[in-house]
């Protein structure tokens, strides 16, 4: 299949398996306190990280403002986290690593190992997606090493499948396997189930990188027995996709498609619409794949719809793109080029919200709109200097 991908397990620290945040925007907006106000964005930062990323804008931004004037540091290197982490996913990834880096420096200033440790995780993040993978490497090993300080046993050891993906994307798939078998065992361990079924969900992907489909499965169910245990119902849906794919590329067309559809079913119940809206796109593909052009077409239209009413763009354009498997529409190009490009008027717009000014321009007085007397200023001046000039050479005459 062209498009159906296993998720990317690259993990922002204490992320995993919400499906909400404890803390709502009208609570963040309405709190005075600025410290607390702060704390209570770095919890809707794990939210939005993962579900609603045009969010983080909204949020950095808004926090900034709030702490102008103040300037505390803990605050300011909450806001540069959250810009950062957007820019990252974004694709601004070295204007999103600088702020990172920034944010991370006030963390190390302030000394809180918590919050260090999620801070190399996050430039972990930024330096493997720039493909800088013995940096990334160094920042992950950090992130453990200020987790142990820390004293909390997520913190530890969460980075670790960050660094086993650093190893895999880098080819050295040995490596990759020791440190994901190494961080599932710990968190085995440790009973924290919902990481021991990523465990597996990445093992599973080496497995299909190495095309062992067979393998791959039992890693998958394994994700799934322990999604199970967690009680987290996203990560549950995301074993029961990977086993999809892995049947599908097996070529049991049958099995997973009862697999997709339940997975369509719970993601109606679960409620978060950027993966409903892959659910309808699995399905189409699957449909493209077995040559059933028209219930493709009814998969991807329910996609385009979804996406289109929630205003999910990135959404929008992969089904649009989708269509273009079944038919090679010049209507279709043409919408897709229209989206891309308000897409990247948008991105133009939540940047340019950050330049905060520090007077406001109904304050400033622009050329041309100077008072009358000003000019006469200017006019008078050259005339007294004459005049001062002309008297002192009388003078010395």
């Amino acid at each position: 299949m062209t498009r159906i991908i296993l998720l990317s397990i690259l993990i922002n620290i204490s992320l995993l398996g919400r499906s909400e945040s404890k803390v709502t925007f009208i609570e963040y907006k309405n709190e005075t306190d600025l410290i607390r106000k702060a704390n209570f964005a770095l919890e809707l930062w794990t939210y939005y990280n993962r579900f609603n990323v045009d969010s983080l804008n909204v949020l950095g931004v808004s926090l900034k403002k709030s702490n102008r004037g103040v300037n505390d540091s803990f605050v300011k290197g909450v806001w540069q986290r959250i810009l950062g982490s957007f820019d990252v996913k974004k694709g601004f990834l070295k204007d999103g690593l600088a702020l990172l880096k920034s944010s991370r420096s006030i963390f190390i200033n302030l000394g809180d190992n918590r919050l260090i440790s999620e801070a190399f995780n996050e430039t972990g993040i930024g330096y493997l997606l720039l493909s800088d993978f013995q940096h990334a490497k160094e920042n992950f090993n950090s992130s453990m090493e200020f987790g142990d300080y820390s004293g909390s046993v997520n913190h530890s050891y969460l980075a670790m499948i960050n660094l086993a993906q650093c190893y895999q994307k880098d080819g050295d798939f040995i490596s990759a396997k020791l440190y994901a078998n190494k961080y599932t065992r710990y968190a085995l361990d440790v009973e924290k189930f919902e990481s021991a079924a990523n465990g597996y969900s990445f093992l599973g992907q080496i497995s299909m990188d190495e095309n062992k489909l067979d393998k791959a499965i039992v890693f998958f169910n394994k994700q799934m027995e322990y999604a199970q245990k967690s009680s987290a119902p996203l990560i549950l849906t995301r074993a029961k996709n990977n086993l999809a794919i892995t049947l599908f590329l097996q070529g049991k067309s049958k099995e997973a498609l009862q697999l997709f559809q339940e997975v369509l079913s719970e993601r109606k119940a679960q409620g978060v619409i950027i993966y409903l809206c892959d659910a309808y796109l699995n399905l189409g593909e699957l449909y493209i794949e077995i040559h059933d052009s028209e219930t493709s077409k009814k998969y991807l239209d329910s996609s385009i719809h979804l996406a289109e009413k929630h205003g999910l763009i990135t959404n929008h354009i992969e089904a649009l793109e989708m269509c273009l498997g079944l038919n090679e529409s010049t209507a279709v190009k043409y919408e897709i080029l229209v989206l891309k490009s308000k897409q990247k008027r948008i991105l133009v717009k939540q940047r340019n919200e950050r330049k905060l000014k520090a007077v406001p321009m109904n304050n400033k007085i622009a050329p041309g709109n100077l008072p009358w007397y000003i000019y006469l200023v200017f006019f008078i001046i050259p005339i007294v200097l004459y005049m001062f000039f002309r008297k002192s050479l009388s003078d010395e005459g």
